[in-house]
């Protein structure tokens, strides 16, 4: 049995430890934690979805780049390896994978191209004070307002 990386899985590796080397130094991390309202780095988050990172696990059909999932683990640890500022992990790990293991059919076709692209970041929250990881006791709540959400809690 052969354990080692095809010559497609090697590129994809080398070309994201690349890319990072040049996008994401730690002048880029040390500018995102030293700036109070930033959470990420835009222009990094852009140039990932333009390397197609965000949909790497995403069929073609649906906007992605029909990799798979040991191309993005091998993406996702050399954004670890960089220490990129960016939301990867709640928008590709969470997010895309809940939609295409449970999500409808509607839900693929409007939500995936969009996470493949970044237009849209997600997250999620698991817990809060006195409800522990319990997702039946968060009173948390989102509403709508003008053309997103309003967090309360």
């Amino acid at each position: 049995m052969n354990l080692e990386f095809s010559e497609d899985q090697k590129f994809v590796q080398q070309s994201a430890r690349d890319y990072l080397a040049k996008n994401a130094g730690l002048d880029v991390c040390r500018k995102v934690l030293e700036t109070p309202a930033a959470s990420s780095d835009p222009t990094l988050w852009k140039g990932v979805a333009e390397m197609g990172w965000l949909g790497a696990a995403i069929p073609e059909d649906h906007g992605g780049a029909g990799l798979g999932y040991l191309e993005l683990v091998l993406i996702a640890e050399e954004i670890g390896r960089a220490v990129a500022p960016i939301p990867f992990s709640g928008s590709v790990y969470l997010a895309t994978e809940a939609i295409l293991r449970s999500g409808s059919a509607e839900q693929k076709k409007r939500w995936l191209p969009r996470l493949a692209t970044g237009e849209f970041v997600t997250a999620i929250a698991m817990t809060e004070p006195g409800a522990g990881s319990d997702l039946q006791g968060i009173k948390t709540t989102a509403m709508r307002s003008g053309n997103g959400y309003v967090i309360n809690g």
